[in-house]
């Protein structure tokens, strides 16, 4: 695999130690006895965000849930801000968010007392803590009108609606998002392009596998994990 650098600092200089954002070195995962990838290296710093693509099976799911600390990789290091990242550690957990397939919200709870629950767990909060914005989230994000609905009854496109939320009111710096805007309306797509803008302007970078266009005003360095090759964008809005 070929090094993708997915973008420096303009400022002259060495890069503040404390603002280098994500540096994955020579990593290696495996699915049972089939390689998916290897020596794979490259850096994402404060403010882009990279697509990655690739057909079933080219190990996208698997090297997010790596990154998350939910596998583990064969071989390779994985750093933010310069200091190796320890899978379980609470530190690190305070920096990343992981939303994978299953999204690991309650079947029998509101889609707000979910909201509440996630936020206490993201920020550790009370979960009866921000009420109000809590509404406005779940108002930003449509669904206003089923707050007091269950998880259970919401259709697809609601309960990526509700990860939205989520998204929007955590305050975690790396993203680490399985096609977050399957399902989703051409109105929630907007929106999630218009929350990633806001992520990425304030200093958060992130990683989305997905095939379909994001409407971000900041440009996406793409790495196919099926062709095994990255390539850095031309340039950077």
């Amino acid at each position: 695999m070929t090094l993708a650098t997915l973008g420096t600092r303009s400022e002259s200089g060495p890069p503040d130690s404390a603002d280098l954002g994500l540096a994955i070195e020579a990593l290696r995962c495996i699915a049972g006895y089939r390689l998916l990838f290897d020596s794979l290296s490259f850096q994402l710093p404060p403010g882009r965000w990279l697509r990655l693509t690739g057909p079933n099976g080219a190990g996208k799911s698997t090297l997010l849930r790596a990154l998350a600390g939910l596998g583990r990789p064969a071989a390779g290091e994985i750093r933010w801000n310069g200091a190796l990242r320890q899978p379980g550690s609470a530190e690190w957990h305070s920096v990343m968010l992981y939303q994978g397939h299953a999204a690991g919200w309650k079947d029998t709870f509101s889609a707000r007392d979910n909201l509440a629950l996630q936020r206490a767990l993201d920020s550790g909060l009370q979960p009866d803590e921000g009420s109000s914005e809590i509404d406005e989230l779940l108002e930003r994000c449509g669904l206003q009108s089923r707050t007091r609905l269950s998880f259970a009854h919401l259709s697809a496109g609601q309960r990526h609606r509700l990860s939205l939320a989520r998204l929007a009111s955590t305050k975690r710096r790396l993203w680490l998002l399985d096609e977050p805007t399957t399902a989703l309306d051409g109105a929630g797509q907007a929106l999630f392009g218009r929350l990633l803008s806001e992520h990425l302007t304030g200093g958060g970078c992130a990683i989305i596998a997905t095939h379909l266009p994001i409407a971000c005003d900041r440009v996406a360095a793409e790495l196919d994990l099926g062709t095994r090759r990255g390539t850095a964008p031309s340039g950077q809005r």
